[in-house]
């Protein structure tokens, strides 16, 4: 009767679309119910250093170290199988941009 609403990205750290004044030391994925992310990329102005293993278990908030992010633009790229079995797979773009925090002195 009632539509099956799949599970999806719910928020993240940074978020998507955000401008921020340092660069991240990890990325956090809040999903609206638990998904086992079996992939996730940062592609942007330089060679980002990711900490991430796909999961062995489904989880609802996913903390991933990353390193090496300098000023620009970023795109998060992850894949993940929610607990029905639906594969998804999307992208958010953020900014690393140090300058804005001298406007704020």
């Amino acid at each position: 009767m009632g539509a099956n609403a799949h599970t999806g990205l719910k928020e993240s750290t940074p978020a998507a679309d955000s401008r921020v004044q340092a660069a991240p030391l990890q990325l956090e994925l809040i999903f609206t119910g638990p998904v086992q992310l079996v992939k996730l990329d940062v592609d942007g102005e330089t060679e980002a250093q990711v900490s991430f293993r796909p999961a062995s278990k489904p989880e609802t908030t996913y903390r991933i170290a990353v390193a090496g992010l300098v000023n620009g633009e970023y795109e998060v790229r992850w894949a993940a199988i929610g607990a029905d079995g639906h594969a998804m797979a999307d992208s958010f773009r953020f900014v690393v941009d140090a300058s804005s925090a001298s406007s704020a002195r």
